[in-house]
């Protein structure tokens, strides 16, 4: 099994200090120690113009966005990004860095989603933030000021099974159109009976017991499992999905889930592009201070962007 040298130095890390494995902490002390974890050094800080925090109104809670600005076009091309945490942990703070990298590096505006999280409030609590965000930041474009033909959506791990959800429901029309979507390692099928889920090493930050304890959380217990608003990848009609770029992490339990992804596009026609970063692990996307593998793939996906939006 290949694994990177920054990888190597993360895991041993973990080990020799340690680290907690996610599931043997609560939902609270998970997100303390990723919140310890958000402080980036001088070095590795990112500049934006205007970075501005809103409040708007969802049905479970006040929900806040906060919205990264190079300049104060009325045309900017739009992300709307969907932070990861497998639905019961991240935050703004959590991801500010990597959506930094990318509003900065695509040229584009960025609205960051602070969905509601489990075990307060659980599925379809996340689902409906999303697409209230959605429907707020297309209905009030002038004021945001972005170009409502030319948006993007975005997310890693469970904020990519938001992503592709919100892409499919506005393929059948039932929310603006999304012209492209850009998904880093998707948690997309919650059956997680592919054979990638066997992929284990001590110090990993997720394998499958990992995947269980959150979907233990996010989930209600009668909650069908194969509903594609909760597992995307099941979805029954592909047909004139946006273009999309599918980034996979090589020791990944999740890893598996975006190839499934990548064929069943193609099997229906869409124009999509896939990439596997072998020797990393899921979340290094994230992960910007410790894996500097990131930047490549932030940079890849930035330029993939790029060309998405000059497509007429």
């Amino acid at each position: 099994m290949k694994i990177d040298k920054d990888t190597q130095q993360f895991i041993k890390f973990r080990l020799e200090n340690n680290a907690p494995e996610v599931e043997n902490l609560t939902p609270i002390e998970l997100r303390e120690m990723r919140a310890s974890m958000a402080a980036v050094p001088p070095e590795h800080q990112v500049q934006i113009n205007h970075i501005k925090d809103i409040t708007i109104k969802s049905e479970n809670r006040d929900l806040n966005l906060r919205i990264y600005s190079n300049n104060d076009d009325d045309d900017q091309p739009l992300i709307i990004f969907f932070h990861g945490g497998g639905f019961v942990m991240g935050d703004l703070d959590s991801h500010d860095l990597l959506c930094r990298h990318l509003a900065k590096k695509s040229e584009c505006k960025l609205v960051s989603v602070d969905y509601s999280l489990a075990p307060e409030y659980k599925f379809p609590c996340s689902l409906e933030d999303s697409i209230n965000a959605v429907k707020y930041v297309f209905e009030n474009n002038k004021q945001i000021k972005f170009d409502k033909h030319k948006v993007v959506v975005c997310g890693d791990s469970a904020g990519g099974n938001l992503a592709l959800i919100i892409s499919i429901i506005s393929k059948e029309k039932k929310l603006p159109k999304i012209k492209g979507q850009i998904l880093f390692y998707p948690w997309i099928d919650f059956t997680m009976s592919r054979p990638s889920m066997s992929i284990t090493l001590n110090g990993l930050i997720v394998k499958k017991s990992t995947l269980d304890y959150f979907a233990n959380h996010y989930l209600n217990d009668n909650d069908d499992i194969t509903n594609w608003n909760i597992s995307p990848l099941l979805y029954s009609d592909f047909y004139g999905m946006p273009i999309t770029y599918i980034y996979g992490a090589g020791l990944d339990p999740l890893v598996d889930e975006g190839y499934a992804l990548m064929k069943r596009l193609k099997s229906f026609k869409n124009e999509v592009h896939y990439k596997v970063y072998e020797g990393q692990m899921h979340a290094f996307v994230s992960n910007i201070v410790s894996l500097p593998t990131s930047i490549k793939c932030i940079n890849e996906a930035s330029d993939a962007i790029k060309q998405i939006m000059e497509i007429n």
